[in-house]
């Protein structure tokens, strides 16, 4: 999944238990949690590393134990950590049990990408119109994203009228 799908979906998601729960949500603190796993992950684990992983220390259980941890202090911090384990079930960890329970099954493993460059390619394939997962998932965080602020300008339209 790509900037769109985790962006709309964990909106989405947020969206609704707000809705359901009565809780208000700091939405910008839940789109910088839907993407924080890869803010950390891809620089250091493509770049940094000589692993070629994008999926490491933020895309652990141990990472949303840190910051649910800090949550206990610093209550918006929870938003973060929230939309970052919605993050984590969107790219479906539980199919790199390695990486989702690190350090407990050993070290992160290397990835197919011989190079970051390649990488970057894959995510301008994944852009290709198709029926594929990471397509579809775009598609539908689109919609939400779209849909999210169509509502949030009405709601403001009907304040101010």
């Amino acid at each position: 999944m790509l900037l769109f799908g985790h962006i709309g979906i964990t909106l989405g998601i947020a969206w609704l238990v707000e809705s359901k729960l009565k809780v208000k949500m700091d939405y910008w603190l839940i789109v910088i949690g839907s993407l924080l796993p890869d803010i950390i992950d891809k620089p250091v684990g493509m770049i940094l590393l000589p692993i070629n992983n994008g999926r490491i220390f933020g895309h652990t259980l141990l990472f949303i134990l840190i910051l649910l941890l800090i949550g206990l202090k610093y209550r918006k911090s929870l938003f973060l950590s929230f939309a970052s384990f919605l993050h984590l079930i969107e790219d479906r960890l539980w199919n790199e049990p390695e990486t989702l329970f690190w350090p407990l099954m050993g070290d992160f493993p290397a990835k197919e990408y011989g190079s970051f460059y390649e990488y970057v390619e894959k995510i301008v394939s994944e852009y290709t119109p198709s029926l594929s997962h990471v397509f579809i998932s775009e598609i539908i965080g689109l919609a939400i994203i779209l849909a999210f602020f169509l509502k949030k300008s009405r709601m403001r339209a009907k304040l101010n009228a």
